[in-house]
């Protein structure tokens, strides 16, 4: 009987341990529920007019300050595009304009004697 009374107070030493071990857990978790109400809470103040209307307030401003940005986006893309356009007509100007060049030679006669005649004009 000795051994069975060892054993019977080693399993009621386990039923003890585990007896506190559930009470701290029921203790962690009523604690646990406090902190998810107060919480939930803050989150229904969150939730009020004054929160809502502020956020309103800098969606707003973000969409503005978003369609400023495209607009800056397409003043430079169009100041660059006439840019390319302008110096494109300059260039086609210029070309019209000027006379070509040629890469032809002229060929000039040569006398018998070797020697290239030249006129000499009245006056010079």
């Amino acid at each position: 009987m000795p051994e069975n009374n060892n054993q019977q107070r080693q399993v009621q030493e386990e039923a003890e341990e585990v007896k506190v071990i559930m009470m701290d857990n029921m203790e962690k978790t009523e604690e646990r529920k406090e902190k998810v109400q107060n919480l939930d809470e803050r989150a229904g103040e969150l939730k009020s007019k004054p929160f809502h209307k502020t956020a309103m307030k800098v969606q707003k401003q973000m969409k503005c300050d978003n369609v400023k940005a495209s607009w800056k986006l397409i003043a430079v893309v169009g100041a660059m595009a006439a840019i390319i356009i302008i110096v494109a007509i300059i260039m086609w100007v210029n070309k019209e304009s000027s006379p070509e060049i040629t890469h032809e030679r002229v060929i000039t006669p040569m006398h018998e004697n070797g020697i290239t005649p030249t006129i000499i004009a009245p006056g010079i």
